[in-house]
């Protein structure tokens, strides 16, 4: 999954952002699930995965609130 800055992330529509929200933390699950096993080479992707779902709930809050 690619990361998309905030900005990018504000012109999606709510359901957009969801769909984006499940998808990035079924990503992190896979993720610390190859770690669990020793088959990520990527340790630091586990952090950039954990920023995206940070981002993500940002945006979706701040559409809530408008």
């Amino acid at each position: 999954m690619k990361t998309q800055k905030a900005a990018d992330l504000r012109s999606l529509d709510a359901a957009a952002l969801t769909e984006k929200l499940a998808e990035a933390k079924d990503a992190l699950f896979q993720k610390k699930l190859q770690h669990s096993l020793g088959k990520l080479e990527d340790s630091a992707s586990i952090r950039e995965a954990k920023r995206e779902i940070a981002r993500l709930n940002t945006v979706i809050t701040e559409k809530g609130n408008r």
